[in-house]
């Protein structure tokens, strides 16, 4: 496997790895967020604020990063539901320490249980919970730092 920066070429690819994999928690579908939606927020937050990266093996894309260096945050992580477990998220969060050395931030829905062990078993502290009114959800908010101290 091999993580690159991803070109406009790959952003279909991986707006749909992002729709299905973040439909593939159960905690949300496709009336809450449409793929469409999806699609247009990954090309709006490119142009904005992200620097984008492709997990990919062989030919497949199977993760995606977006890095948010200005605010030291990774901003989504997600992997192909059929990668899911297989060291891809690892990777690809290593890869986001590499690159925002001394802290990063980050938020998931208090619901996504799978993603805050994943998390907390990183090295990640739970900095703060709140709730979001946009969303009608609970957050959470983590941040990691080289000396694990927030």
């Amino acid at each position: 496997m091999i993580i690159r920066p991803a070109t406009p070429a790959d952003y279909p690819a991986l707006a749909d790895l992002w729709f299905d994999s973040w439909t593939s928690i159960g905690i949300s579908n496709e009336t809450d967020w449409p793929r469409e939606t999806v699609r247009e927020r990954l090309y709006e937050e490119v142009v904005d604020r992200w620097c984008l990266f492709a997990a990919q093996e062989r030919d497949e894309l199977v993760g995606m990063l977006a890095l948010a260096p200005a605010e030291q945050r990774v901003d989504q992580l997600f992997v192909a539901p059929s990668y899911q477990g297989k060291g891809v998220g690892l990777a690809l969060l290593e890869f986001a320490k590499q690159d925002l050395p001394d802290r990063i931030v980050l938020v998931t829905q208090e619901e996504n249980v799978r993603a805050r062990r994943f998390y907390e078993r990183e090295g990640f502290c739970l900095h703060r919970s709140e709730y979001d009114e946009l969303h009608r959800r609970m957050n959470c908010h983590y941040v990691w730092t080289i000396s694990a101290d927030p």
